[in-house]
């Protein structure tokens, strides 16, 4: 007697399910956020500040978030620092969940990177920058948008 085993269109759609996810998730535990590359000479597009006015603040700790081109999602952050002071920079999504974390040193007075969020799904993020208890906050909104072309051609 033989056994045989069909895949129904069911069985199909379910491991291709399973298979996707487990690709996406271990995409997402690898991505690297920061990058080096040459600034574009394309004039940036500020993020919109959230910003509290707290003990980093009064110091004159600031950060800065420049989009590189209208249609990229790779991102200039600057922090100014004037202090020193140790700071941790926290890349985290709409739940809380911390996507990247960076220690800056306080060595200079200014921190500058680049970071790529192009892998990110829609949502909004934040660059969060902490010393301890007090932190500061900069908001970027990720928005897919579709536009749909009918064409009709008569012949």
């Amino acid at each position: 007697m033989k056994h045989s085993f069909v895949f129904s269109p069911k069985h199909i759609l379910t491991v291709t399910a399973i298979v996707l996810g487990l690709s996406m998730q271990a995409s997402a535990q690898s991505e690297q956020f920061a990058f080096a590359g040459k600034l574009n000479d394309r004039k940036p597009h500020l993020a919109p500040e959230k910003t509290e006015k707290n003990e980093m603040a009064r110091k004159g700790c600031k950060i800065d978030i420049a989009q590189e081109g209208s249609e990229e999602l790779r991102f200039l952050v600057r922090v100014d620092n004037p202090t020193h002071e140790k700071l941790t920079l926290y890349i985290k999504d709409s739940n809380n969940n911390t996507l990247h974390k960076e220690a800056l040193d306080g060595t200079s007075p200014r921190f500058v990177a680049r970071y790529n969020l192009e892998k990110l799904e829609d949502g909004a993020y934040t660059f969060e920058l902490r010393n301890g208890k007090n932190k500061l906050e900069k908001a970027v909104d990720i928005k897919t948008q579709t536009m749909i072309n009918r064409v009709v051609s008569v012949e």
